[in-house]
């Protein structure tokens, strides 16, 4: 072998090596982009608003297994579930349907066609799911003081649940 390849030999990176790097470098990106993507307010929106609807329709579901009434009360910042009982509504003690709080900047306003008592001793819930599978028919906006678009969900009278994205643009 020619002395001028001997000397070259000893210089540069193997595959393997590269290939070591190259895995790193993917890796350490990953996270990056995991972490910066769960925290954007756009993507806690829409977190919140699949998880409200989701639990919606599983509060429906329980109000048809169970045969009670079980009411959504619901304020700008918060929301939980009520069921009747005694002619009363009580919060569910069921940790699955407890008072949750929404993340700072993420308001609900609710548009429905029922009213409750005035009575404000009484906690009245803004939506009803019966038993029979039927619910009060409501519209609900799911937004964020850091984005210009919004979630609709909405719900007839026969129990069906729609959740849109509605963007400005």
């Amino acid at each position: 072998m020619p002395p001028s390849l001997r000397r070259l030999r000893g210089f540069g990176f193997t595959l393997i090596e590269i290939m070591v790097v190259v895995v790193i470098i993917g890796i350490l990106i990953n996270y990056v982009a995991l972490s910066l993507g769960r925290n954007s307010p756009e993507e806690q929106l829409k977190t919140e608003a699949q998880r409200l609807s989701g639990l919606i329709g599983l509060a429906g579901e329980e109000a048809l297994l169970s045969s009670t009434l079980i009411g959504v009360d619901i304020t700008e910042e918060s929301y939980g579930f009520l069921n009747q009982a005694e002619g009363d509504w009580q919060a569910m003690t069921d940790n699955l349907f407890r008072l949750r709080t929404l993340p700072e900047g993420v308001e609900l306003s609710i548009e429905t066609d029922y009213r409750g008592d005035d009575d404000e001793e009484k906690r009245t819930p803004e939506i009803i799911l019966l038993s029979s599978g039927e619910m009060t028919p409501f519209e609900l906006k799911i937004s964020s003081d850091q984005s210009e678009s919004y979630y609709r969900l909405s719900g007839n009278d026969i129990g069906e649940l729609s959740l849109d994205h509605v963007s400005p643009y």
